[in-house]
């Protein structure tokens, strides 16, 4: 058989669905196995970020409560403004980082179980699907599109 990449169509005939799912498998195993470490990275870039925006807010509002400041203070509030503001920018940038690692655990996770209860014979849904479209029934996107169109109409 050649590499999957370069695959004919008369070679995914060979291919069956047992072996397809295991590589399926391999391949989100594989995917998976590097999140966890990716993931405290990204907690401790989103700590070490937390802490700086922390501070830098902190020093902020200590300079904005000043009162009677001399002429130099407007040129020092404005650079603190400036720091909080990178601090603040960092702190989103990694938050949303590490959101985007834990949704991606939570996806292969799904997805190797999903995968895994079809290498164990849970082929049943899709057979089903397979049927009905054989008998001239809707697929399961017309089905889905009309659902949402009725709850769309009430």
């Amino acid at each position: 058989m050649n590499h999957p990449e370069t695959m004919q169509a008369k070679d995914l005939l060979t291919v069956t669905p047992e072996a397809l799912v295991a590589s399926i498998l391999k391949r989100r195993a594989a995917a998976a196995s590097s999140l966890p470490t990716t993931l405290e990275q990204r907690t401790e870039e989103n700590n070490r970020a937390y802490q700086l925006a922390n501070d830098a807010r902190t020093s902020l509002k200590q300079l904005e409560a000043v009162e009677n400041p001399d002429e130099g203070h407007h040129s020092v509030l404005e650079k603190a403004r400036n720091v909080y503001d990178e601090h603040e920018t960092f702190r989103r940038r990694t938050d949303s980082r590490l959101k985007k690692v834990k949704h991606a655990i939570k996806d292969s996770e799904e997805a190797i179980q999903f995968w895994s209860e079809m290498g164990e014979g849970g082929w049943g849904h899709l057979l089903e699907d397979a049927e009905r479209l054989n008998e001239g029934g809707e697929s399961s996107y017309a089905k889905l599109k009309q659902r949402r169109n009725e709850e769309d109409g009430q």
